[in-house]
């Protein structure tokens, strides 16, 4: 999914009124985190480590609003923890998309089947979902068999309600870019962006000028 023409317009217009105004420093994005908590337990993810006090908290419909005025960025990402699993977020989405922001919800896609009905597709709202590999690597890197190929069922059942999608790819150390490309659930011909960590999958994605 590539962004929308306007999109592009609007975020420019964005950034030549900061500079015409003579500001150096602007947000450009508002990475929102209404919760912590998971319905996974990834290796190496750092927040379910919290102990429940923390874990159980939610931020406000009002607090999650307050925040995206005072910040101004033209663009609001709502990650967690997973966030379809806080209640109000369809009330967040909704009024995120009403004062003018593109707005993406980064998910890991377990609850997106059972929770679309709740969201309505606009030209501003879109998921990013989760899908760290092919299939073997995603499903070792969240440690629990099966969750890819549950992503991608709710991938397809979002596009097909009209939804736009994209996906996150993050590289682990000993990935193969190429053969994660060649088995994208997206169609031919779109391109995949990738993200690394660890020297070998950096490495791997410069050489095939990804990174």
């Amino acid at each position: 999914m590539g962004i929308p023409l306007m999109q592009m317009a609007r975020v420019g217009a964005y950034v030549l009124r900061q500079r015409l105004a003579g500001v150096k420093r602007y947000p450009l994005v508002l990475m929102l985190e209404p919760l912590f908590r998971c319905n996974l337990a990834c290796a190496g993810c750092g927040k379910i480590d919290y102990p429940d006090k923390i874990l159980n908290q939610r931020i406000s419909v009002a607090d999650a609003i307050a925040s995206i005025k005072e910040c101004g960025a033209p663009v609001v990402v709502i990650a967690g923890g997973e966030p379809l699993l806080h209640r109000e977020l369809p009330e967040i989405v909704t009024q995120a998309l009403a004062l003018g922001k593109y707005v993406t919800v980064c998910t890991n896609a377990l609850l997106l089947e059972k929770k679309l009905a709740q969201y309505k597709p606009h030209p501003a709202f879109n998921w990013s979902i989760h899908l760290d590999g092919d299939p073997e690597m995603h499903d070792r890197s969240v440690c629990q068999k099966g969750v890819y190929d549950r992503a991608v069922d709710a991938l397809k059942a979002a596009k097909t309600a009209g939804f736009r999608v994209n996906i996150n790819c993050t590289l682990f150390d000993g990935a193969d870019p190429a053969r994660v490309a060649r088995r994208s659930p997206l169609r031919p011909g779109r391109r995949l962006q990738f993200g690394a960590r660890g020297a070998d999958a950096r490495r791997r994605l410069r050489s095939l000028g990804t990174l």
